[in-house]
Formats: structure tokens, C-alpha cells, sequence
């Protein structure tokens, strides 16, 4: 019993001696961040902007767009084909939704803005299937494939919204 309390104050000892050894390093390393940086700019971590603002006049725009292109499919209310996580048959996939319940908004704008321009032309051979969503690419402006995935984003919680806008400003050069 007494080697073990006199391990355990051995022990305690060191413990206390490593916690304040590594304060005395944190404390010293601030202190001095400014002598050691030698004039270089500052480490700044990767930082997003704020989330932009939706331009109403886009969100109606992009309403009616897809009200007129992407309803069909998608749903009137964006919430996408019933079983939208299963192919179909001829391995097709079925129209996701674009809703907050979606996984749209996991998504970067520019891999967004592709889907809408290239449709189903764009899954390559190892993706595993196929969709049949038509590239809108040549139908629409990209001022109008613009204003419909501000209409889309206009419907998601400000959090998805938040994660979103992260995915899009990590994916910028």
C-alpha cells in the first residue's frame, strides 16, 4: 500500500510539473508571437465570407423557372420522386429532392450549376447509373440556371444554407 501512495504522489508530482511546464510554453508563445513571426503576415485560418444576401427579384425568377422546367420531376414543393434514394429499374436515378431534407445543399454552387447545365450528361460510367434529367444548358440562360438554384437556396434553414455557402467558398481558387 505505501509503494503504491508513494507512486501515486510521484506520479501527481509529474503531472503537475508537465501541466506547468506547458502553460509556461502557451504563455511564452504568445507572448512573444510578434518578436517570432520576423515581420510575416500573420497565419490567419481559412476563413468563409458572410453568407450572402438572396436577391428577391431572382428568388421569384427562379420560382417560376422552376415551376415551368423542374417541377415535373422534382416536385412542386421540392420534395423530389418518392424513394429518391433507389434506381430505378434500368438504373436510372430517380429526381432528388431540393429541399432542406434533400442533399442538394451539400453541395458546392459550381457542382450545382453543372448539374443544371449538363443534366444527366454529366455522370460518368463509374458513378454506377444513369439520369434522365435533361441538360438545360441550352435552354436556359445562365442568368435563369442561376436564378433557379437561388430559388432552390431560398427554401433551405439558414443552417443548410450556412454549410452550403461553405462547400461553395471552399471550392473557389
Amino acid at each position: 500500500m505505501i509503494f503504491f501512495e508513494r507512486q501515486n504522489g510521484q506520479l501527481r508530482k509529474l503531472l503537475l510539473i508537465g501541466i506547468s511546464a506547458l502553460v509556461t510554453f502557451l504563455v511564452a508563445c504568445q507572448g512573444s508571437g510578434a518578436a517570432s513571426n520576423s515581420g510575416r503576415a500573420p497565419l490567419v485560418l481559412s476563413t468563409v465570407p458572410p453568407l450572402p444576401v438572396l436577391d428577391e427579384g431572382e428568388i421569384a425568377a427562379g420560382q417560376q423557372i422552376y415551376t415551368d422546367y423542374c417541377a415535373e420531376c422534382h416536385g412542386a414543393d421540392l420534395q423530389g420522386e418518392a424513394d429518391w434514394k433507389i434506381q430505378n429499374e434500368d438504373g436510372s436515378f430517380r429526381a432528388p429532392p431540393h429541399d432542406a431534407g434533400g442533399h442538394t445543399w451539400h453541395h458546392s454552387d459550381a457542382v450545382l450549376l453543372e448539374v443544371i447545365r449538363l443534366g444527366g450528361a454529366r455522370l460518368t460510367e463509374d458513378v454506377g447509373g444513369t439520369s434522365n434529367m435533361p441538360a438545360y444548358g441550352e435552354i436556359l440562360s445562365e442568368a435563369q440556371i442561376q436564378a433557379v438554384l437561388t430559388y432552390i437556396k431560398s427554401t433551405w434553414p439558414e443552417e443548410a444554407r450556412q454549410v452550403q455557402w461553405e462547400q461553395t467558398a471552399r471550392s473557389q481558387p
